[in-house]
């Protein structure tokens, strides 16, 4: 009991430095980031009221509209309320993730100093934690076969084999359910929810693809569901490779017994002594 109880306080206080990495790291960049926003905006804003002095006050609703298209359609996100604390947070853990969405970007130079440096830090760290509650994971699911009684009669390799499958259903299952949610809150057709969802959870991020909500209770769900996904997809990945391991060993050692059987004939060469 003890020995479970360390790993659980361990797996905890690893759980707690991540978080506070995050919300330290998110707080200086809204520190350094959030004063060139609001600059950027009231210079945006006084450009767009020096046009408007310049032309009738008939053509101002005609004018602001394609001002703001077109502010919309260049996809800066630095013109917008970026840089809030919610979402230097996601800001954050896209960068430990390896993610990098792209959909938010520091634009200052000791924006991206910092962003160096927090990431040298916090990749590793966040590896780190990545590992341990993937472990967990494993020997959790582990666990409950033995509790159901599914392992009884298994040898060692069947157990393991449906240890992965039943890994793989549960990460299939926080795709999809994640895909839902997405398609329902983006309006998203359901192939580009799963899209996203599958490009995030193996860090690809392309950025093609980017969530506009911005409530808070969207991003408590969204850090969840992605921190959820990366574990599940990150133990699947990790026993396919050891998989693919094995069969290349399996692939070698088959051809270097067909190599010495055709060059020697399937005798043993004599070693001088």
């Amino acid at each position: 009991m003890s020995k479970l109880g360390g790993k659980v306080i361990a797996a905890f206080a690893t759980f707690i430095a991540v978080l506070t990495y995050l919300a330290i790291g998110a707080a200086i960049f809204q520190a350094i980031e959030q004063e060139h926003e609001i600059e950027q905006r009231e210079e945006y804003d006084q450009q767009l009221n020096l046009l408007l002095d310049k032309v009738d006050p008939v053509f101002h609703d005609e004018l602001k509209a394609p001002c703001h298209m077109i502010e919309i359609l260049e996809a800066n996100p630095n013109n917008t309320a970026q840089w809030d604390f919610v979402n230097s947070v996601i800001f954050c853990l896209t960068i430990v993730t390896t993610i990098g969405y792209g959909a938010t970007y520091p634009v200052t130079d000791e924006g991206r100093g910092f962003c160096i440096f927090f990431a040298l830090i916090g990749i590793p760290l966040f590896m780190a934690c990545l590992a341990v509650y993937a472990q967990h994971t494993a020997n959790l699911i582990r666990w409950i076969m033995k509790k159901l009684g599914l392992t009884n009669g298994l040898e060692d390799e069947q157990t393991e084999k449906m240890q992965q499958l039943i890994t793989a259903a549960f990460c299939l299952t926080v795709i999809l359910t994640f895909s839902g949610y997405l398609s329902y809150k983006e309006n998203w057709d359901y192939s580009d929810s799963v899209y996203f969802t599958f490009i995030s959870f193996t860090t690809i991020g392309f950025g093609d693809l980017y969530p506009s909500s911005n409530t808070t209770d969207f991003h408590i769900i969204f850090i969840c569901f992605l921190i959820l996904g990366l574990i599940s997809l990150g133990t699947v990945i990790e026993a396919q490779t050891t998989n693919f391991g094995n069969l290349l060993r399996t692939i070698s050692s088959s051809c270097d017994c067909l190599c010495k059987n055709r060059c020697f004939g399937g005798d043993r060469v004599p070693v001088d002594e």
